[in-house]
């Protein structure tokens, strides 16, 4: 199975966090043996002006390191396939929230996010 990422659910499972709901932490677990975990761009520059404003104990480089070094982990660009995706969803979410969206539903992945917002829109498969 292949999971997109949001910002909150990465960020706690590379950390550990015990905010991090039981079903995520088996959806990120899964996929160390099969499956990948694809993390957009988006997700990866929110992480960097949350740990600069020190929102978050991780950094940057360390979650580029985290994800290097496994072999379940995608970084997905920000390109045109992504906004033509992301252009055609009418709804009310926020611009980064949108763009994740769209890269789950340009790889056909589910969505690993509590985000109430996401979950509630019903324009992707989400778990949490």
């Amino acid at each position: 199975m292949n999971y997109v990422t949001d910002t909150h659910s990465l960020v706690w499972y590379f950390t550990e966090d015990p905010r991090l709901s039981l079903k995520a932490l088996e959806a990120f677990q899964s996929s160390e043996t099969e499956g990948i975990v694809y993390v957009p761009t988006v997700v990866l520059a929110e992480i960097m002006f949350i740990s600069k404003k020190g929102r978050v104990t991780l950094s940057f480089e360390n979650t580029l390191k985290k994800i290097e070094e496994s072999g379940n982990f995608l970084i997905t660009p920000l390109d045109e396939d992504i906004l033509r995706v992301a252009d055609k969803i009418e709804n009310n979410l926020e611009m980064h929230d949108r763009l994740i969206v769209a890269t789950a539903k340009h790889y056909e992945s589910i969505l690993i996010t509590k985000d109430i917002n996401i979950i509630n829109s019903k324009l992707i498969t989400t778990i949490w």
